[in-house]
């Protein structure tokens, strides 16, 4: 995912979270992925895709089942793809103040509505992983529409991932998994099936 190029705009925003509608054009980014908000005075939030949903524009038209592949339906009823939409819900974890202090905590401020959204890029993601607040707000204040664990899951993936994968990542799940152990009050078995999925 291209971390220059907008993915979506904001259409729904409060104090915990954000939900974004993904561009026709762009891929709906993955359960998980890390993403960023940036302000026009050069302050940003961060936060956790938690919740990814396709359907129809018009909540009164439900959409039904077509029978064709996505060729044919591209051919047949190219209007189809106009009558859909993908969106993401967004819990924020972190922000950046103008002077670039992160700070790994709510923002001040909720994103405006029509902000653009950004995957972030590795060096944040880095910046976020330690020193692992944002997974106490995962562990203790999780959304409450997905699986907590599935959810931290996805975080240290993208933490593993953003600092090399084998070359890296494993020194900084390591830590991760020290400041996991003390959240989940040395409930090892938990942990370790936290762990195990990341990899």
């Amino acid at each position: 995912m291209d971390e220059s190029e907008a993915l979506g705009e904001v259409i729904e925003s409060s104090t915990r979270q954000f939900v974004a509608e993904v561009y026709e054009d762009a891929s709906a980014p993955a359960f998980g992925t890390w993403v960023q908000v940036p302000d026009a005075e050069g302050a940003d939030v961060y936060g956790l895709i938690s919740h990814v949903e396709t359907g129809s524009y018009d909540s009164n038209r439900q959409a039904v089942a077509l029978g064709l592949s996505a060729d044919e339906r591209a051919e047949e009823m190219p209007m189809v793809q106009e009558l859909i939409r993908t969106t993401v819900r967004v819990q924020l974890l972190a922000c950046r103040d103008r002077e670039g202090r992160l700070r790994q905590t709510l923002p001040p401020h909720p994103p405006d509505l029509h902000d653009f959204v950004y995957p972030c890029p590795d060096e944040a993601i880095q910046d976020l992983g330690t020193p692992a607040d944002v997974l106490r707000t995962l562990v203790n204040h999780p959304d409450p529409a997905v699986p907590a664990d599935d959810l931290l899951v996805a975080a240290l993936r993208s933490v593993y991932d953003a600092h090399g994968g084998e070359a890296g990542g494993r020194e900084a799940l390591v830590s991760a998994g020290r400041a996991l152990s003390r959240l989940l009050d040395d409930d090892h078995e938990r942990l370790q099936s936290i762990l195990r999925r990341v990899l």
